[in-house]
């Protein structure tokens, strides 16, 4: 069932999804465009529930979310590259890979970071030049409260062992 669910996840979350408009105001686009965009919303909330769950501190989330504000400052400064989105979507693959092998979870989890480098240079080459800050403000904001989240979510189940794998009764 899990690996079903991945599956589905990670169709969903296809570049195509991934950056619908807003259009109102920068910053009111930036505090949407975590949530709006399925695959920063799922690398978010995965990266948050990983570290959780592997019994990490909040360092894993702070790192990540101060990778992305670097890479959206260096998309803004840079531009787009080539790859950006092939980076997201492996991301995506690593947290799923983090889901369906748990003894690989702690080694996974630490490479969210280098990959949240990407989503936000992604954020920082889609941004309107005269946004970028509001924009950022807006995206920094949610993406932090979004891992906040996925952290909770990640010690509740660690906490809890709602994920511990069923143990046979048969000897």
């Amino acid at each position: 069932m899990k690996k079903i669910v991945t599956f589905v996840l990670l169709l969903i979350a296809m570049p195509v999804f991934a950056h619908p408009g807003h259009g109102t105001s920068p910053l009111s686009d930036g505090l949407l465009h975590p949530l709006t965009g399925l695959d920063h919303l799922l690398m978010l909330l995965g990266t948050g529930l990983l570290a959780g769950w592997s019994g990490r501190t909040l360092a894993v989330p702070a790192a990540t979310l101060m990778a992305m504000v670097g890479g959206a400052l260096l998309g803004y400064l840079l531009g787009d590259v080539t790859g950006v989105q092939s980076l997201i979507f492996a991301s995506l693959l690593a947290l799923c890979a983090g889901v369906l092998l748990p003894q690989r979870r702690a080694m996974l989890v630490l490479a969210m970071p280098v990959f949240a480098l990407f989503h936000g240079w992604a954020h920082g080459a889609e941004a309107s030049p005269g946004g970028f800050w509001w924009f950022s403000a807006g995206f920094t904001l949610v993406s932090g409260l979004l891992l906040l989240a996925g952290f909770a979510a990640g010690r509740y189940v660690e906490r809890t062992q709602l994920a511990a794998p069923a143990r046979s009764t048969a000897r």
